[in-house]
């Protein structure tokens, strides 16, 4: 049994590939557009999840300056008082010390009354505009 190829089987054969690859190279030229959109929708997809995580982290930032920035206020305002009742205690014990000074130079001359009554009065004072 002889296998006998003819040109004319040849051609047709060459034909048929040729056909096959012409329809192949269509329907992948049609579904190119498809494609490229699938893979653009795939990108921006993966670039807005990355914008989400890098906003979630903003609003965490954001969130914890907030918080940051409450206590900072509040120790502000505790060291404000502080420094007042810091003035309070130094006017307090400028006072305790000019009242000293009076019973000290009271008692080294009797006769100065007077300045003990001042003394006495600025420190009234004082406790009467504290109270």
């Amino acid at each position: 049994m002889d296998f006998v190829i003819t040109s004319q089987q040849i051609v047709w054969i060459c034909g048929f590939i040729a056909s096959i690859w012409g329809v192949a190279k269509i329907v992948k030229e049609l579904k190119k557009p498809s494609d490229d959109l699938k893979l653009m929708v795939k990108r921006h997809d993966e670039l807005l999840h990355k914008d989400n995580e890098r906003l979630n982290s903003l609003e965490k930032i954001t969130l914890n300056q907030d918080g940051i920035n409450r206590k900072l206020e509040e120790h502000t305002r505790i060291l404000n008082e502080h420094d007042n009742r810091l003035d309070d205690d130094k006017e307090r014990s400028d006072l305790i010390l000019k009242a000293n000074m009076a019973i000290l130079d009271g008692m080294l001359s009797d006769g100065d009354k007077e300045s003990l009554k001042t003394t006495r009065k600025e420190i009234q004072d004082y406790l009467v505009e504290k109270n």
